[in-house]
């Protein structure tokens, strides 16, 4: 059965767990994801885990949407697992993460991320390419709030490792 919108009735925005008939959309987008990334190092184009996301219970697939002259249109993606990258325990994993170029710096990442925080509390794990800034400064700025934040190096990448253990309440609802 899938899960209802994440989202309050008078949002312009929403997130909603990607279903069978989102995978062409959200690979479409990932695709495009992943050609950006490749501006900041070697990116793994074919993405094998991909349909793993719409087969297993440890992996979820989000769709992040806005409200554009009556019907929902797609603004970005975020795929969770709980796979850790730095082989540290952990319950969710931001694998992937994306507001498309026209959301962005318009609060959007920022909701559709404390959303999916609010819905998966524990320890997260999320990496970031040192070399781009901008997901780095995003990053920072969406987990300020939180104590206890670790940082990991990983090479070329860092890890961000924080809880979110009651998150619906500590995090303000953004207004888009």
């Amino acid at each position: 059965m899938p899960w209802p919108d994440i989202s309050m009735p008078d949002d312009i925005w929403r997130i909603r767990l990607a279903e069978t008939f989102d995978q062409g959309i959200l690979r479409t987008l990932l695709d495009d994801y992943l050609h950006g990334l490749s501006a900041f190092g070697p990116v793994e184009s074919a993405y094998p885990s991909f349909a793993l996301y719409f087969e297993d219970a440890d992996r979820w697939a989000y769709m992040i949407e806005v409200a554009l002259k009556g019907a929902w249109n797609p603004a970005g993606f975020a795929l969770v697992n709980q796979h850790s990258c730095s082989g540290l325990p952990i319950d969710h994993a931001m694998a992937e993460f994306c507001v498309l170029p026209a959301f962005r710096r318009t609060g959007l990442g920022q909701y559709a991320v404390r959303r999916l925080l609010a819905l998966h509390t524990g320890i997260w794990e999320l990496g970031v390419v040192k070399r781009n800034a901008a997901a780095w400064s995003f990053w920072c700025s969406v987990t300020r709030d939180f104590d206890g934040i670790e940082l990991i190096d990983a090479g070329d990448t860092r890890l961000l490792r924080f809880e979110s253990h009651d998150a619906c309440v500590r995090i303000p609802r953004v207004e888009g």
